[in-house]
């Protein structure tokens, strides 16, 4: 701090350097420029030396605080060791304590198993008093009986007689449960065998009640196959009548006018039939000989009916009273409608009643009834 006053006090007045040149100027900034270096340099000495001192300083420290830290760890290795004798001596001392109380307790069971031996041995003695008679009888046995001259030999044949007793009685046991199981056994299968009875029982009884079932559903179809099989008969019957009429006067009209050629239309006819009849291959053949008798029938009374025109005209053309005849030609004044014939496909059995149902009587009946109807038209 002296030192400081002394530069402080020895620094130089500042210069008013107002009306200078400035060289002047420049040298007097050069000199304050240096005496600042200078100052400085000065002070970087002074710090220079107390960083040493310092340094010196720390040293010092780092010296005393290693040897504190070597105290400490001496006293901390001190207390350690203290630590672990203290805890062995108190794990040795319990140690001795337990060792103490189990020799007390050895101690103790050695003399109450003394105790039992004595009283073990007392019994002992007791029992030997008691088995000196049964020795003494042996020796009778002995003597008296060839069989067994020592002691011995009774004791061995005893032995073998309880082991085989032993073995018996084991045997016995082992064939008691073996019967128990197996009674089980037969209990249970007979349970099974009456279970699966009752359930064959059931199963023939709701067997016979289908059974039942089946037989009335059987007479049933059985009446219905005979009704429709009555049924087709009759419609084949029908058919074949009115094949057979159509035949009959188709024939009737064809033989005895030869002139008259209207069987052309039923050639055309026939022709488209067949042609339709090609064409539908996936039919079966019945249907088709069904369909075929259909559509000469059809053909067959398209030709009759050109000639009930015919017959017609020649009729208009002949001639007649006034009055008499005048109600007979307005009955005869008939249209005459396309004919067609609706069968069922299912009454194709009646081609084979055709050929068997041709009397001339029904014949002639069924010819009257077309007429009729044509009259009626």
């Amino acid at each position: 701090m002296e030192a400081e006053a002394g530069t402080t006090l020895r620094r130089p007045q500042p210069l008013f350097l107002d009306n200078v040149s400035q060289a002047t100027k420049l040298l007097e900034k050069r000199r304050e420029m240096y005496e600042a270096q200078d100052q400085l340099e000065i002070q970087r000495e002074r710090y220079k030396k107390k960083e040493d001192d310092f340094k010196r300083e720390e040293e010092k420290l780092v010296k005393k605080d290693q040897k504190l830290q070597q105290q400490l760890f001496k006293f901390n290795k001190f207390l350690q060791d203290a630590t672990a004798k203290q805890r062995r001596a108190e794990t040795r001392a319990a140690e001795e304590a337990t060792q103490i109380q189990q020799k007390d307790e050895e101690i103790h069971d050695l003399e109450s198993q003394l105790e039992q031996c004595k009283q073990t041995c007392a019994e002992l003695d007791r029992e030997v008093q008691r088995n000196m008679q049964y020795e003494a009888f042996l020796k009778q046995v002995t003597l008296a009986s060839n069989d067994f001259p020592e002691i011995q030999d009774l004791v061995k044949r005893y032995e073998t007689l309880e082991g085989s007793n032993k073995d018996l009685i084991l045997e016995q046991r082992q064939s008691d449960s073996r019967i128990e199981e197996l009674r089980n056994t037969f209990q249970n299968y007979r349970k099974e065998q009456e279970m699966e009875m009752m359930a064959f029982t059931n199963r023939i009884a709701g067997l016979k009640y289908d059974l039942e079932e089946v037989r009335k559903e059987r007479q049933k179809l059985e009446l219905h196959k005979d009704e429709t099989t009555q049924e087709s008969s009759t419609h084949s019957l029908r058919f074949g009548q009115i094949m057979m009429s159509v035949d009959n006067l188709f024939r009737r009209c064809t033989t005895k006018r030869k002139n008259v050629k209207h069987t052309e239309m039923m050639l055309l006819d026939e022709q488209g039939s067949k042609s339709q009849d090609s064409g539908e291959g996936s039919q079966n053949e019945n249907e088709g000989s069904f369909r075929s008798k259909k559509d000469t029938a059809i053909s067959q009374l398209n030709v009759i009916k050109e000639y009930i025109k015919d017959f017609k005209d020649i009729t208009k053309k002949l001639p007649q009273p006034e009055k008499k005849h005048k109600k007979e030609a307005a009955s005869t004044e008939t249209t005459f409608p396309n004919i067609r014939v609706q069968v069922e496909a299912s009454q194709t059995t009646g081609d084979r009643g055709s050929q068997n149902s041709g009397s001339q009587a029904n014949t002639a009946n069924v010819s009257q009834n077309i007429s009729r109807s044509f009259q009626q038209n």
